[in-house]
């Protein structure tokens, strides 16, 4: 059978049938997990899924970027009657073939469906999170003066798959960040550019780095954020960014509980930071994670706290705490938290160092 949360939400829309053709919602619906392969060759042998009230079908039709697999999507949907929901066009053809039958946008149904895990979700993300950990476990002994940035990225792939990731979900950041945002280049917003693309960037004794990758375990994603100096401890102005970063995150995570809202963490995040807010104006304070990397809910965007207040965090949520204390002319520190919301508070499933900054009581 489908996920329950699936067929419960597709009651809650009045949806008859939905169409899955995004492979992580292949799998967070039927349980059917792809397996990793090259992109080109992914896409040519994607899995879709067909949902219904009471059964779901999962079959492979041939390229659905080609007339025959469209044709044999539209087909296997053409077999069912009513409302039918669709969370994304796999190719101009499949759209022309399916669009006799109107599909409405299945994206908020499943927003719906995925924002509360449950107790198995929880621990399939916690294990996720704990092999992306132990793949930084291997990279960070390499991060030294004559690295390159490429050098990272390709320590920490063979460690996620030599693990058992079934993908990778986040291209590993390496930000070596400058201490003033006038250092850092041109970007709309003004301030840090973050994140960017790995290069063959050296690393040099000094460099501060922002770092920020994710992996994806049997359909589940983690999150993984820290900020490393290299070859250097950290002065007193660095570690007084790290004790202000500590004291945002905890007020955050004493926000989140059964009923509390996006907006109240975005509110304690700036409240904990003097009033000016912890995050980079085109990014956000927190967001959610599960069959993605980023997943509502959202915390601290431009939509504003009128819209966040009726975001409402349930036991089961999970969030991914990211404040950034900057202090332009001085640099900053970055790092992230994935909690989980419980029956009267909030539980980390991160468990990781924060070295070199010294380590602070919550």
């Amino acid at each position: 059978m489908a996920h329950p949360r699936v067929r419960e939400q597709m009651a809650a829309f009045g949806v008859d049938v939905l169409v899955l053709c995004g492979e992580n919602n292949v799998a967070y619906a039927t349980g059917r997990v792809a397996r990793s392969q090259e992109p080109a060759r992914a896409g040519a042998t994607r899995s879709v899924a067909i949902v219904t009230r009471d059964d779901h079908l999962v079959f492979q039709p041939p390229s659905l970027d080609l007339d025959d697999g469209a044709r044999a999507l539209a087909a296997a949907v053409a077999d069912c009657s009513g409302v039918v929901a669709i969370d994304e066009y796999p190719s101009v053809v499949a759209y022309a073939a399916l669009r006799e039958r109107a599909p409405i946008d299945a994206a908020p149904l499943l927003s719906q469906a995925k924002i509360v895990k449950t107790p198995d979700e929880v621990e399939r993300i916690r294990a996720a999170q704990r092999l992306n950990e132990n793949a930084i476990d291997i990279v960070r002994p390499l991060a030294t003066p004559g690295a390159r940035q490429t050098d990272l990225t390709a320590a920490f792939f063979r460690a996620i798959f030599e693990f058992g990731a079934t993908g990778n979900t986040v291209d590993p950041i390496w930000n070596i960040v400058p201490p003033s945002i006038d250092g850092a280049g041109f970007t709309l917003t003004g301030h840090l550019p973050f994140p960017n693309p790995t290069t063959d960037r050296v690393l040099t004794t000094g460099d501060v780095m922002f770092n920020d990758m994710g992996i994806d375990l049997e359909g589940w994603a983690s999150d993984f954020g820290r900020t490393w100096i290299i070859e250097r401890e950290p002065d007193s102005r660095q570690r007084d960014q790290f004790e202000r970063w500590c004291a945002t995150c905890a007020a955050c995570e004493r926000a989140i509980r059964p009923g509390s809202t996006a907006a109240d963490v975005a509110r304690a995040a700036t409240a904990a930071n003097g009033g000016a807010r912890p995050w980079f104006p085109h990014l956000y304070v927190a967001h959610g994670i599960g069959t993605e990397s980023a997943e509502l809910p959202f915390c601290g965007t431009d939509l504003g706290e009128e819209i966040e207040d009726q975001v409402v965090l349930a036991q089961g949520t999970i969030l991914v705490l990211e404040p950034v204390i900057w202090d332009d002319g001085h640099g900053g520190y970055r790092a992230e938290e994935i909690v989980v919301v419980t029956a009267d508070g909030c539980e980390r499933l991160t468990d990781y160092t924060y070295a070199p900054y010294e380590m602070s009581v919550r």
